[in-house]
């Protein structure tokens, strides 16, 4: 992979222990994940200082470390060569760009408000059914795990998808800059950390950082669906497509229903047309799959092989999973993440999948709002009693602190506990109810579901 002296020239550093000559094939920051012939590369600017695990780093397997205290204690470590640098973090994403100059697979980057992570692990499996695929493990989507998937990418692999997140301006720039993605897609904007951007043009902005970054010679994918997006074409000086659920478009869907076991639709590109099946439910995971079905056909997959390869798709943890709950109820766990616009996006697709059953939503607070918290809060309570106001459709129940405005505009109960919450969901724990949990990540409503299912 390097040398410590490639390394050394890279990050401009200074070698200050050790020979030149050491080779190393990877490099990582957790010193619990090192391999023998490895780089450990001590951040600074996290909960804890990693110069405290270079001696964990050595006892590993590593024979190089990147650090930048030149007074680091140097007692156990004498067999590690040592590159001392100003900064270790910029030193890690100057290596993932480095690196990045020696791959000549085809790289993928997806961002967006709500589905990367789902999007990206559809275009992995579609890809997977004929090349070797690195995907971004995880959520590792940040200016450290970015870098840090960037090299894990070895010469053994026909393609990578990366995903990439961002919670300020800038931030997407910066990881474009070295992850250099050959094409590009950006799902949606919705009001995930709209805290910070102000608007939904400001978080479009922001997410189309990444186009300049993309290889002008290959292609970008934008959701038609989404003005948002599509107000960032310009941005991008090669080829646009772009993907719907509705109208036609580059690659569309038609046809969308649902059986408890998933999806059906069909999928069309370029004139050509076929039915497909996924054990995944939701219209927004068919928005999902289709920048998968789209580049896969770019790369000479036939339509055949991308339906096949659907069937096999599995549903990610804490993403609309189902699970059998006690008196043979049946618990959604939605409880991942979410958004306003993935909340109601995951209600709908509760009342399209579950109409045989009554349904109970219990539903959490939803961070990163901003000024717009209160409203927007409010805005999925009003969504909820509008749905209500034709059949009455669901019982509302809400937990935490923000999700009371949703109770209040949506006519249901709140629970400051989810101790509280757990206790008003007895009556509903029989073969006649469905339960859909969902809130943002902090909120932690999968324990809930432990509770019920242990």
């Amino acid at each position: 992979m390097f040398t410590a002296e490639q390394l050394t020239t890279i990050t401009n550093g200074e070698l200050i222990q050790g020979k030149l000559d050491v080779h190393i094939h990877s490099i990582h920051f957790n010193s619990q994940k090192l391999e023998k012939s490895s780089c450990f590369i001590a951040l600074t600017k996290g909960k804890r200082d990693g110069h405290q695990f270079l001696g964990d780093a050595c006892r590993a397997g590593a024979t190089i470390a990147i650090i930048s205290d030149p007074n680091v204690q140097r007692k156990g470590i004498e067999e590690l060569t040592l590159i001392l640098v100003k900064d270790t973090e910029l030193a890690l994403q100057q290596l993932a760009k480095a690196h990045r100059h020696t791959l000549s697979i085809p790289i993928i980057a997806i961002t967006g408000s709500n589905g990367k992570t789902t999007t990206k692990d559809m275009i992995a499996h579609i890809l997977a059914s004929r090349k070797k695929v690195y995907k971004t493990s995880g959520n590792l989507n940040n200016h450290l795990g970015a870098p840090l998937s960037l090299l894990q990418i070895d010469d053994t692999y026909e393609a990578a998808v990366l995903e990439l997140g961002m919670n300020h301006a800038g931030e997407i720039d910066l990881l474009g800059s070295f992850v250099q993605p050959t094409v590009s897609v950006i799902t949606n904007i919705g009001d995930a950390h709209i805290e910070f951007f102000g608007s939904k043009l400001g978080i479009a902005k922001a997410k189309g950082e990444l186009l300049p970054h993309t290889d002008k010679d290959a292609f970008v994918l934008l959701n038609k669906d989404d003005q948002f997006v599509c107000s960032q074409a310009d941005r991008y000086p090669g080829k646009v497509y772009y993907y719907s659920i509705q109208q036609k478009t580059d690659v569309f869907a038609t046809n969308i229903s649902f059986t408890d076991q998933g999806t059906i639709f069909t999928l069309h590109i370029n004139e050509e047309s076929i039915s497909c099946f996924m054990p995944m439910f939701g219209q927004y995971n068919v928005s999902n799959v289709l920048p998968g079905a789209f580049i896969a056909y770019q790369y000479g997959y036939s339509l055949e092989q991308i339906a096949a390869s659907l069937l096999s798709l599995s549903i990610s943890s804490m993403r609309f999973q189902i699970i059998d709950g006690p008196g043979q109820s049946l618990l959604i766990n939605d409880a991942y993440n979410a958004s306003p616009t993935s909340m109601r996006a995951s209600i709908q697709t509760f009342k399209q999948i579950f109409a045989q059953r009554k349904k109970i939503l219990v539903l959490g607070d939803i961070y990163e709002l901003g000024e717009e918290s209160d409203q927007l809060h409010i805005s999925v309570g009003e969504y909820i009693r509008g749905l209500n106001q034709n059949d009455s459709e669901f019982q509302l129940i809400t937990v935490g602190q923000s999700s009371q405005l949703i109770a209040q505009a949506g006519q249901g109960v709140h629970y400051p506990t989810k101790t509280e919450a757990l206790k008003a969901l007895e009556p509903y724990l029989t073969q006649d109810y469905a339960i859909l949990f969902k809130a943002s990540r902090g909120m932690k409503l999968e324990e809930m579901i432990a509770e019920l299912v242990k």
